[in-house]
Order: C-alpha cells, then structure tokens, then sequence
C-alpha cells in the first residue's frame, strides 16, 4: 500500500511560491509605510506653510505708520519686506516695552525667516533681532503696491521698493494693499492680496489707553 505525501518537488515549489508570497506583503507593507511617511511629512508642511502665511497675514495686518532707524515705514526690496506692526500684546504694561514691533521678513539659504526685536528704534543686527525660521524651501518672496497711481505702482514695483514712494508720501501714508508673492520649491508661487488698514500713531496710542483703562469685571454684573 502507498503511502500518501509531498514529493521533493512540490515541496520546493510550495517553498518557492510561499517566499514569492512573503517579498510581495513586505514590499506591499514597506510601500504602506513609505507612503504614509510621505503622506505626514506633506501633512507637516502643509501645516507650516498654514502657520506662516497666517502669521504674515496677521503681522501685516497690524502695520502702523511709524518710521523706523532706516528712516522709513515700509520697507520691500528683494527677498525682504520690513515694517512695524501694533498690537503686540503688553498687559497693563508689565513688559519694559510698547506694543509696537518691528518685524521683518527675509530669505537666507531657501528659508523664509521671521526677524523682531523688542524696541522699534533699533538697527538691523543679529544681537538686536530674534530671529527664527518659518518656511523652508522659499526661493523668492515679492511685494508689490497696490492701489497707488500707476506712475508711483510702476516705480515702486520697478525697483522692488518703497523708497520711492516714501520720497513722495511724507505723511508716512502706508499703500491700500500689498500683493504678496512667496515661491516654494513643493508648492509653487502662493499669492495673497493683503488689505492694509492701519491706524495712525494717535489712533493706536488712544487704543492702548483704552485697553489699559478696562479692568477685568467691569460692568454691573
């Protein structure tokens, strides 16, 4: 009577498909894995590049016409923007500073910076500057003046600067909108159109009294 079982041959066949089974779930499972790395590393940029643009955003929002030690109140020349923004919280004026800041933003090595320093008046130097980086992969960051005639636009956006314009507005007048061009290497040129609707010196100085004048609890209830 024969015995039933596995030639050698089917053996070394059932082996074979059985390692054949095994590289492909491994190159399937490492493929799930780089894809995921992949997939977060995208997630954190993404989210960096959120952040950034937000706190841009938010810091041009805040511009105030105040003049700085460059003698001017906005500053845009290649790869740089420069101004003062208001707002910089300081309750009850506990911090040995105003809630004025100067901020500048500026490309080095393919990374956008954020540079800012306590007091206004000061000159651009690494000891005066904290400086931290926002964005990496940056290759160029543009401003552009809108709303100005097209002779001062065209002069302005000519020499990617604002000297021009502030050889010409004394009063200090900031541009309605600035149009914000920051080029990326994984998201290609990011537009934004920024509204600029800054309060005078008077008008944040008479914000900052009231702020300081309301206490916690007010009220009648």
């Amino acid at each position: 009577m024969r015995r039933a079982g596995f030639t050698l041959v089917e053996v070394l066949v059932t082996v074979a498909i059985m390692a054949v089974i095994g590289l492909a779930s491994a190159a399937v499972v490492n493929a799930m894995m780089r894809t995921s790395e992949q997939s977060e590393q995208a997630i954190a940029q993404l989210e960096q590049l959120q952040y950034t643009m937000l706190l841009i955003e938010q810091d041009i929002r805040h511009i105030v016409p105040r003049q700085t030690s460059t003698d001017f109140y906005l500053l845009a020349e290649e790869n740089l923007l420069a101004f003062v923004r208001s707002g910089w919280f300081n309750p009850a004026g506990i911090f040995p500073r105003s809630e004025l800041q100067p901020v500048v933003y500026r490309i080095e090595e393919d990374t956008l910076w954020r540079q800012s320093a306590i007091f206004v008046d000061v000159a651009d130097g690494e000891d005066s500057f904290t400086k931290r980086p926002m964005l990496e992969g940056v290759t160029a960051l543009e401003v552009e003046f809108l709303g100005y005639s097209k002779e001062l636009n065209d002069q302005a956006n000519e020499f990617g600067s604002s000297r021009n314009i502030q050889s010409q507005r004394a009063s200090g007048e900031l541009p309605p909108a600035l149009l914000l061009r920051v080029h990326t290497n994984s998201w290609g040129v990011i537009e934004r159109v920024l509204l600029l609707t800054p309060m005078s010196e008077a008008e944040e100085t008479q914000r900052r009294e009231a702020e300081q004048q309301q206490q916690p609890g007010d009220g009648n209830g």
